[in-house]
């Protein structure tokens, strides 16, 4: 969850596309990504009720290689014999190359009664703000 510390000012999707266009990932580990700019992004939860969970990485990081696209959000909802969720992933790329894949999955905790989501937390150097990019949630685009 986030600190509560700091600001945050919710934001589109296709705002995040803006951050991340024709910018270069020159560091990352799987729970986050840095660019060329010093632009740092997670994926965190940042909503939950009761014992619901939402979280996130990333993963087949090509360094050095500028984004040039942005692939839209593709979901998976599922569902188990306890609870339901879903899972999204997006693939950021350099030409028809894999640059970057996202993923997170959010769950409605026991028995389906509950949410959660996971989003995009991006951090811009001198910036007295976080911005936030809803991700996923337990029902797919759109949250509770």
């Amino acid at each position: 969850m986030l600190c509560s510390d700091h600001t945050t000012r919710k934001i589109n999707f296709e705002d995040l596309k803006s951050l991340l266009l024709y910018r270069k990932i020159i560091k990352w580990d799987c729970n986050k990504i840095v660019l060329d700019n010093g632009v740092e992004i997670k994926i965190e939860e940042t909503d939950h009720d009761c014992c619901a969970m939402a979280g996130g990485k990333f993963e087949n990081v090509t360094l050095d290689a500028a984004i040039t696209k942005i692939e839209e959000i593709e979901y998976s909802p599922w569902e188990d014999d306890d609870t339901y969720g879903c899972s999204a992933r997006v693939v950021f790329l350099h030409n028809k190359n894999v640059v970057c894949a996202a993923e997170a999955d959010a769950d409605a905790g026991n028995g389906g009664y509950y949410y959660s989501v996971a989003s995009f937390v991006v951090t811009v150097p001198q910036e007295s703000e976080t911005l936030v990019c809803h991700f996923v949630s337990e029902t797919g685009e759109e949250g509770a």
